[in-house]
């Protein structure tokens, strides 16, 4: 359990200033951490939405790319990395009496919005998908089959704005990966 959860918010760190080339990965990583946290339906829905949903957003988000942009220097790319570890400590130490599966699902849904305070509309866009799959990961936590329903409808309103707002904001991109 603990492993799915280091390699979620590694997960979390590598796609500061990427786009949605890591979301099926993070998804089936928040996929195994909650098939390990919780059992029976309610751990088969969230497995089951968390890797339809991942995979349908990178097959909806692989023809954006990034603007092409001035290169960032070293430190102002370090310093959200930094930042997010130093919150996700915090987290730690105020919240020692939680539990540590809830502890470090929160630090998912943090550390997802930490991506949502950086980067470019599609970064951005990304952190927020990550955040509500990191929702997905604390109901499973906490048995919650509200905080799980809240978490799709996040994603079904995040997939509608996505829709909408994102051929406006990101470049399309000419070749596949």
């Amino acid at each position: 359990m603990i492993t799915a959860f280091a390699f979620a918010l590694v997960m979390i760190l590598l796609t500061f200033g990427q786009d949605a080339r890591w979301l099926p990965l993070y998804g089936i990583a928040c996929a195994v951490a909650c098939g390990l946290v919780q059992n029976g339906f309610l751990a088969a829905f969230s497995v089951g939405v968390l890797i339809v949903f991942n995979f349908g957003a990178w097959l909806a988000l692989r023809s954006y790319g990034e603007p092409p942009g001035p290169l960032q220097g070293q430190l102002r790319g370090l310093l959200p990395i930094v930042l997010t570890l130093l919150l996700e400590l915090v987290l730690a130490l105020a919240g020692a009496s939680v539990g540590l599966a809830a502890l470090l699902a929160v630090a998912l849904v943090v550390g997802a919005l930490c991506l949502v305070g950086t980067g470019t509309p599609l970064t951005q866009f990304c952190g927020l998908l990550m955040a509500a799959d990191g929702l997905m990961v604390l109901g499973c936590v906490l048995s919650s089959w509200g905080l799980c329903l809240t978490a799709v409808a996040l994603w079904a309103v995040l997939a509608l704005l996505g829709r909408l707002l994102l051929p406006r904001l990101v470049w399309r991109r000419s070749e596949a990966y």
